[in-house]
């Protein structure tokens, strides 16, 4: 090991940095690097690259790369001379040439023609407009008749200046406001409440001075009782219905509605949907107009 090797080895092991370390910092191949080490120089690519290798290995070692070849001058070979390019560059010159003529005389013929075309642009214009004069018809000389002509046309009946008849201006249209929209019924719920030991799910219809209830049966049966929610005891109607069957009717008052089994019961409220759940339990249900709310829920509780 060359003495040089020593001093980056020496000076890797210090700061604890392995090859591969090193060869992750300096992108030079590892078997490169212990080639320095070792001061075996030939199996590099050449005598630029020993230089170039070794200062990025000074460096990344924290050595001086300037007094690194300072003083192992006679050990490190010192750079080739690069090969002169100056044939290349006459070759290029010469196979360059003849497209740079050929360029020039490109640029100097279209600074002729560019000119040449703007004069021919310009007499075809002036061409077209001399020709379009001459196919203008002569202005006929104004005669007693013709003036009386152009008065009749002009004026009125009686050769007046006054016109004939006066365009009248259409009358204005009055677009017709639309028509006030009513606003959507709305089913909330609101809380809810036992009676006779029971919990009933109050409901508060909105927008709406009645009660539409429409009921459909989608499983096997189902039974519904329908009361007057400020006398629950009196039934405005009651029973079984089967699948399919279908009950709707309005009610200008508060309801309390009792579904012996919820999952069987498609239930709609003034054209709200209902979720009834999958459960096949009763459920009691009381919907309460807008506006009779507190007395609703006075008799409810």
């Amino acid at each position: 090991m060359s003495d040089l090797g020593q001093l980056l080895r020496k000076a890797r092991t210090e700061k604890n940095i392995s090859l591969d370390q090193l060869q992750e910092t300096t992108k030079i191949r590892k078997r490169y690097l212990e080639a320095i080490e070792e001061g075996n120089y030939k199996i590099l690519p050449g005598t630029f690259y020993v230089r170039a290798f070794i200062k990025q290995y000074s460096e990344a070692v924290g050595l001086d790369p300037d007094e690194v070849f300072r003083l192992y001058a006679h050990v490190i070979p010192s750079a080739d001379p690069e090969p002169s390019n100056e044939p290349i560059r006459m070759a290029r010159r010469t196979a360059v040439n003849p497209p740079e003529r050929v360029g020039k005389w490109a640029s100097a013929l279209l600074m002729i023609a560019f000119p040449i075309l703007i004069i021919g642009v310009i007499y075809y214009y002036l061409n077209m407009n001399m020709e379009s004069r001459d196919n203008v018809l002569p202005n006929e000389p104004i005669t007693d008749s013709s003036a009386a002509e152009q008065g009749a046309t002009l004026g009125g009946a009686d050769g007046s200046d006054e016109p004939s008849e006066t365009p009248s201006e259409p009358d204005a249209v009055e677009t017709p406001l639309p028509p006030p929209t009513e606003p959507e019924p709305d089913v909330t719920f609101v809380d809810k409440f036992t009676y006779s030991k029971n919990t009933v799910e109050r409901f508060e219809v909105r927008n709406a001075d009645k009660i539409k209830l429409e009921i459909k049966i989608v499983g096997p049966e189902a039974w519904i009782g329908i009361t007057h929610a400020d006398a629950k005891t009196k039934y405005l109607h009651q029973g079984g219905l089967k699948n399919g069957d279908t009950y709707s009717e309005e009610y200008d008052h508060n309801v309390y509605l009792n579904i012996g089994r919820a999952n069987a019961v498609e239930l709609t409220v003034n054209g709200v949907v209902v979720e009834m759940g999958t459960e096949p339990n009763p459920r009691k249900f009381q919907f309460e107009l807008a506006q009779s709310t507190s007395d609703a829920g006075a008799t409810g509780n």
